[in-house]
């Protein structure tokens, strides 16, 4: 499994932000796709937080070929440190950060919370 593109959409009132993954599978069959975070003692000094993109392997004979497969999270109550997030998939990983306009409203969205 590969990662190709992590989108990331942050609801800073509510403190929602959801994660959608897309990459690919070399064959047909993978069902159950899906985002687990890590789970950290201490939060990561440079604010990017990390995630696995798994999915259930085929249990019958599957096709060789290149597919899509896409998976989400919608992670409640972000910390306030969020940089961004960084999706590791079985060959590659790709970060993804928020950028410098969404970055400030979670500071603000904590200041007046």
């Amino acid at each position: 499994m590969e990662v190709s593109e992590v989108e990331l959409v942050a609801e800073h009132k509510q403190r929602i932000l959801s994660i959608v993954a897309h990459g690919t599978v070399t064959t047909s069959g993978w069902k159950n796709p899906r985002l687990i975070p890590y789970v950290y003692i201490t939060p990561p000094a440079d604010g990017i937080y990390d995630f696995d993109f798994v999915a259930d392997a085929p249990d019958s004979p599957a096709l060789q070929v290149l597919l899509p497969i896409s998976a989400g999270e919608e992670w409640q109550d972000f910390p306030p440190d969020l940089i961004g997030v960084r999706v590791h998939a079985s060959t590659n990983s790709v970060e993804k950060k928020l950028d410098e306009a969404k970055a400030a409203k979670v500071l603000t969205a904590e200041a007046y919370s």
